[in-house]
């Protein structure tokens, strides 16, 4: 069984893992800032959306501590004022940054979904794909999305809701295909939170251990995790099968 994402979605994975990430500061090379649209030269109208893009990049560079409004502006060659024109503060832009990636994400998992032939296995298989494939074209971007630097959601309604739809996606799947399940006691809210957690956790794994293999740490984990890294499709479909 096997489901087909456009472009060979484990081999673009395998090559989005030739980047570096230090988490104590969130710095990556300059490679991870390739991965997001480059910075354009501002034009009238523009600022908002120049400013989230230099903004991406300084982070991927330099990391969220270093990060200010002063310096995307004099970027920018706009006045140093002119940033809070669009956003009252730096964490009003991360929150930006993150809410466009879950609007992102939400379009790769709707797209990948109506894309999906056959179980709900094939169609569980099609998110967490788009979802490690998300997580490692966008690293900054996805630091934003499900790390600590924007712990608390409550105070971005337009963020929460971005978040709360790409997990309706997942949701629905869920309930539709256990619908039809023969004798299955399981549940959608019961299953979706385990789903995700473990989608979310064996791409943070990819991340943080790109360049793992078995004889580098020998065991169990070493070997988990070289599985997981040289065939991603294969790791969920394991993981799924034992969810059901």
């Amino acid at each position: 069984m096997g489901v087909s994402i456009s472009g060979a979605p484990q081999e673009r994975i395998k090559g989005c893992l030739g980047y570096d990430r230090r988490m104590g500061s969130e710095n990556a090379v300059s490679s991870a800032a390739s991965t997001e649209a480059p910075v354009r030269a501002y034009h009238h109208g523009d600022l908002r959306e120049t400013l989230m893009e230099a903004a991406l990049a300084s982070i991927a560079a330099h990391g969220t501590e270093k990060l200010s409004l002063r310096a995307l502006a004099r970027e920018a060659g706009v006045s140093p004022t002119a940033p809070y024109r669009h956003f009252s503060s730096k964490e009003s832009l991360l929150a930006a940054i993150a809410e466009a990636g879950y609007v992102r994400l939400f379009e790769r998992f709707e797209s990948v979904v109506a894309a999906a032939q056959g179980d709900l296995e094939s169609r569980l298989l099609a998110i967490g794909m788009a979802y490690l494939e998300f997580a490692l074209e966008h690293p900054a971007r996805y630091e934003l999305m499900f790390g600590s630097v924007l712990a608390d959601f409550s105070g971005y309604a337009s963020l929460q809701e971005a978040g709360q739809r790409c997990y309706r996606v997942l949701y629905q799947v869920l309930e539709d295909g256990l619908e039809h399940a023969d004798g299955s006691d399981l549940t959608a809210t019961r299953l979706g939170g385990v789903v995700w957690a473990a989608v979310h956790g064996v791409a943070s794994l990819m991340l943080y251990h790109r360049a793992l293999h078995p004889t580098d740490d020998a065991g169990f984990v070493g070997a988990s995790l070289w599985q997981m890294q040289s065939d991603p499709a294969r790791a969920l479909r394991t993981l799924f099968a034992g969810m059901r």
